[in-house]
């Protein structure tokens, strides 16, 4: 059989710019798969066409466009592991319409990235569990680097670092054009982990594919975010802190905190964004190695039973 990995067009839902969480995913779901003969954009599975089918690990965010992703076409022959719902109230109707509800029942179990993905699909008699996400499936580092550096990955000016931990530390951004190839954002992706990996003492940063592959690898990491998002759940399960990250004033402020309108930014009091009184500044690796053995299991068994 053909395999198949995901890549991210974004053409059916142009925006300006994209992080590379995406092909991280993408990274992840590689390492189990033998070679990739076919790259399927997530975005129009529903369409896809092929000469014969191709097997294709369904992992991650589904999905901008729902309608024409989901369920994808004779084509793909799907494992759903660390499969995750959009909270968009759009891509829940339709995953959790009659017609996707007969899909996922043809290809169970679902391995669900998150509690709240895995409770819809039960409630509709789906036999879903929780698997958390394949990026916690990267390979542990051998040592930490000497002279290990501090990034600060996507952080907010606002966010009130120590200064002690600002003026030495790389600033970095996982974003990049939207209208930058595969080929590049793949290549990109892979040089951010192999930085981290090699270069990071520390990541301080509010991208979950940036912490969740960094706890992998045995990196120190802070992570900044919102603990009621189901979307982030994932490092909390893991035993890592989710420093509140919010806008004041119940998100008025927000169209002038915004990168392209920087009015009140000047002027905003940083506290007013999160606590750092409880932070933790120098935290220890977590061992999650045992979890993520479980996992990887379970990824490669699933893929040797269409592959035998």
């Amino acid at each position: 059989m053909k395999i198949g990995l995901l890549k991210y067009d974004h053409s059916l839902r142009p925006v300006r710019a994209q992080n590379l969480g995406d092909e991280i995913q993408s990274l992840a779901a590689s390492q189990f798969l033998p070679k990739v003969d076919t790259l399927f954009n997530r975005d129009t599975l529903a369409n896809a066409e092929a000469d014969e089918p191709h097997l294709l690990i369904m992992n991650g965010f589904f999905s901008p466009t729902p309608e024409t992703s989901f369920p994808p076409s004779k084509s793909i022959v799907p494992i759903f592991v660390g499969f995750h719902i959009s909270s968009r109230k759009e891509s829940i109707r339709h995953f959790l319409r009659p017609s996707s509800i007969e899909y996922f029942k043809k290809h169970e179990p679902i391995g669900c990235r998150d509690r709240k993905t895995m409770e819809m699909l039960q409630s509709k008699g789906v036999e879903a569990f929780y698997s958390k996400c394949l990026t916690i499936t990267f390979e542990r580092r051998l040592k930490s680097p000497e002279n290990g550096k501090i990034f600060l990955v996507d952080i907010d000016k606002l966010i009130p670092i120590p200064q002690p931990i600002r003026s030495g530390a790389v600033w970095v951004s996982q974003d990049i054009p939207a209208d930058t190839s595969s080929e590049t954002k793949f290549r990109l992706a892979q040089q951010f982990l192999d930085r981290y990996r090699d270069e990071a003492k520390l990541v301080i940063t509010t991208r979950l594919h940036c912490a969740l592959p960094c706890i992998a690898m045995g990196i120190p990491v802070i992570f900044f975010g919102n603990p009621a998002s189901y979307r982030v759940s994932i490092p909390k399960d893991l035993g890592l802190v989710i420093n509140r990250y919010r806008l004041p004033t119940g998100g008025i402020l927000k169209p002038f905190l915004s990168p392209r309108l920087k009015i009140l930014r000047p002027f905003v009091n940083p506290q007013l964004l999160t606590s750092t009184l409880s932070i933790n500044w120098d935290p220890d690796p977590l061992d999650i190695e045992s979890e993520k053995e479980v996992l990887r299991k379970l990824v490669r068994d699933r893929v040797a039973e269409y592959l035998i």
